[in-house]
């Protein structure tokens, strides 16, 4: 039996934030990953001499990231990652604030009779985002070399203080975008311009909020999974250990006790969970615990396991034997695309819903029929690493990855029919069509090979339930705290020592939120 004081379930983001900040504070840490090497959903992988990131495409630095590879010593190059958002053929790229005036300037152009309700949305923009900036413009001083506490002291205060101010205001956004898009316009298509490549029912100030993001993306040299492997080298020459392809099958709360698929187990002080929040309370065993804390581990249980993931994302992985000029000329390595302004409308809300409740009649047609809408008029987020570093493929050809938001419960019926390989097939065919029609028109003919990941393949590698890329659904009631004034309290859970981390914990989520709630379980636990 191994025994460590903490151990730490999970190598993605939340978990080695979590056991780099214990092991630098000189804790006795054990790591155990699930797959051959961490990342989970920020990682990167070649194939024939082409980088693809397997999750994130790039990352939020929310005043985070930067201040993380400062203070653990990271040595990592961060290039820039700039944004284009794309309608047809208007492309827009983002630089600065002023950029949201030139968007207005395309929307009017794209929609002349709907002016005055341009003005407004964007107007509500401006607004969340000077709400935001003190989330994503500043660094955080929990990530601060803390040399000198005197010194440090006044930042923190004046930090925190804005913090509060923030958090309180957009506490009271916390309603669906879509709701609040209805109150101040009445142009289906317009509103899908703004909103149909976000999660449904996302909070309006996360969701508007994102033109603050825009110019806040880095794209760590050598792709998301060099910053991964810099946070796993740190942890290591601290001390640290990591057990790989290491599944954790039972959790004996009580005795303090893992039990992994090859029956190993592990005795621990405390435990922090960074995995699926779902898998959690699915292999706890509950004998031992007190009647109070008992009886609210059953209840959270049965929260937890009742409600799903938000939507997944569909992802074509591109070899294109074009170079890397004729994109740029197009656009910047990192292109939210759509090809047509008339927007989805209720093809991924209402259609998708009636096609899933008469699933047992809907025919192959019916199907790839609502997949041609699907794509021909959805939103794209297109990556193209080369563009950010030249070392992402060989010489004279590009890599590129293109992802839509897709829905879990809808592949795993085309699973059950049998029509998943062929679906997937001509999904990517669909994808390439409608980017090729639009910005990109010599691409078609130009793919040297192709391949794509589902919800389903998402599920798969990493675990995540329903394919989940952000945790929890917007759609229903969350079953994770949801107040930023409680995030201190999204780690806690009712076994015994134990805390979680992640994107399951707190929403809405992203890398941020995994960052920050990693390091709030470490602080737990010291």
């Amino acid at each position: 039996m191994k025994e460590k004081s903490i151990i730490v379930v999970g190598g993605g983001i939340a978990g080695l934030t979590a056991a780099l900040t214990l092991a630098k504070s000189g804790k006795e840490v054990l790591l155990l990953e699930k797959n051959e090497k961490c990342g989970g959903l920020m990682s990167t992988f070649t194939k024939d001499g082409f980088r693809f990131e397997a999750g994130a495409r790039a990352l939020v630095n929310a005043g985070l990231i930067k201040p993380l590879i400062k203070e653990f010593d990271l040595d990592i190059e961060v290039l820039p990652n700039p944004i284009t958002l794309g309608i047809e053929d208007n492309l827009l790229r983002i630089e600065g604030e002023e950029s949201l005036l030139r968007y207005a300037d395309l929307l009017k152009d794209l929609y002349p009779g709907s002016r005055p309700e341009v003005d407004r949305i964007i107007e509500s923009i401006q607004n969340i985002i000077e709400n935001m900036k003190v989330l994503y413009g500043a660094n955080n001083p929990l990530f601060a070399k803390k040399k000198n506490y005197l010194l440090l002291l006044p930042s923190m205060i004046c930090w925190m203080a804005k913090l509060m101010r923030t958090l309180y205001r957009i506490q009271k956004m916390d309603t669906p975008f879509e709701e609040h898009l209805d109150l101040l316009s009445e142009n289906q298509s317009l509103k899908d311009m703004i909103g149909q490549h976000f999660f449904k029912k996302t909070p309006v100030f996360f969701a508007l909020s994102y033109f603050a993001l825009y110019n806040d993306y880095l794209y760590p040299k050598g792709g998301v999974g060099a910053f991964i492997q810099k946070l796993v080298e740190a942890f290591e020459k601290r001390g640290g250990e990591i057990r790989y392809q290491t599944e954790i099958t039972r959790v004996d709360a009580h005795n303090k006790r893992l039990c992994d698929s090859e029956g190993n187990e592990y005795e621990y002080q405390k435990m922090i969970w960074t995995g699926d929040l779902k898998t959690l309370y699915d292999i706890a065993d509950d004998e031992g615990l007190e009647k109070d804390s008992l009886l609210k581990f059953r209840e959270k249980r049965q929260a937890i396991l009742s409600h799903k993931g938000a939507e997944s994302v569909f992802s074509a992985f591109l070899a294109v034997d074009l170079p890397p000029e004729y994109f740029r000329e197009k656009a910047s390595a990192h292109l939210f695309y759509t090809p047509d302004r008339k927007g989805l409308g209720t093809i991924h809300t209402l259609e998708l819903q009636e096609l899933l409740n008469r699933w047992d009649s809907v025919t192959r047609e019916d199907l790839f029929s609502w997949l041609e809408r699907f794509c021909r008029l959805n939103t794209f987020e297109i990556s193209i690493p080369v563009l950010r570093d030249a070392d992402a493929a060989p010489s004279g050809k590009t890599g590129m990855i293109i992802s839509v938001l897709f829905d879990y419960e809808l592949i795993r019926c085309i699973r059950d029919r049998g029509w998943y390989d062929e679906f997937t097939k001509e999904f990517e065919a669909q994808v390439i069509h409608a980017v090729s029609s639009g910005i990109y028109p010599d691409m078609r003919e130009k793919v040297l090979f192709r391949f794509s990941t589902t919800p389903i393949s998402i599920y798969d590698r990493v675990g995540s339930s329903e394919g989940s890329i952000v945790g929890w659904s917007f759609e229903e009631k969350i079953p994770a705290v949801t107040n930023m004034f409680k995030m201190a309290d999204s780690v806690k859970t009712e076994l015994p020592d134990v805390y979680a981390a992640g994107k399951w914990v707190y929403s809405p989520a992203g890398g941020p939120t995994a960052i920050m709630t990693g390091r709030i379980a470490a602080k737990k636990c010291k």
